[in-house]
């Protein structure tokens, strides 16, 4: 794999991208970014992408930025010492504890030494506050999917800042810092960066 320096790569990427990044996500939408447009336009019909982006706006996404199909729980397909930023948006959660643990090291190992990591995740503090409010049912739906959509909508865990935190010092980390929306130190945040109003945003640096 040539890489371009930076080398930046988003992890779990869906279509929320930036311009130079290597995205790295396991949907089908991943899977066929390469193809032909005229058979995108076709499956644009079967793909959850409908729910926020025009068929216009999936094509030019999938056409103009650079996808690896990948699935996460095999590693990452990088070398050593090989990446300068990480950026991970609402993926970690939907892997189970020791799975994101593996991640991270694997995040790790392939960061270059000073190399920078920000993962944005649900913020179980904010879930427990809808909860204590009142907003039961709301809070619930951090934790149990109705949806039948498969193992993707399905979180596996929760984090606040400490967990996290511990999570990422165990895989190696250092100089854990609790982050704004849109403020860090990791490139294009300010396209990456959403959800706002539940998010928890962290760096670290290898």
């Amino acid at each position: 794999m040539t890489y371009q320096n930076p080398v930046k790569v988003n992890l779990g990427s869906g279509l929320t991208v930036a311009p130079g990044w290597i995205n790295l996500d396991g949907s089908l939408s991943a899977f066929v970014s390469a193809w032909p447009r005229v058979i995108l336009n076709k499956l644009y019909e079967y793909t959850d992408s409908r729910q926020w982006y025009t068929r216009d706006q999936y094509i030019r996404i999938l056409a103009s930025h650079r996808f690896v199909y990948h699935q996460m729980e095999h590693g990452l397909p990088f070398e050593d010492g090989s990446i300068d930023y990480i950026y991970s948006s609402h993926m970690l959660e939907h892997l189970y504890k020791e799975e994101a643990f593996a991640l991270l090291k694997e995040a790790y190992r392939a960061l270059k030494k000073g190399g920078r990591i920000r993962i944005a995740v649900p913020d179980l503090a904010i879930v427990v506050n809808l909860y204590q409010g009142g907003r039961k049912k709301e809070a619930l739906d951090y934790f149990f999917s109705e949806s039948r959509g498969g193992a993707l909508n399905c979180h596996r865990y929760m984090y606040d800042f400490d967990l996290l935190r511990g999570l990422l010092e165990s895989a190696g980390f250092i100089d854990v810092e609790h982050c704004s929306y849109r403020i860090g130190k990791v490139p294009d945040i300010e396209q990456l960066d959403n959800r706002p109003e539940e998010t928890l945003y962290i760096e670290a640096v290898k």
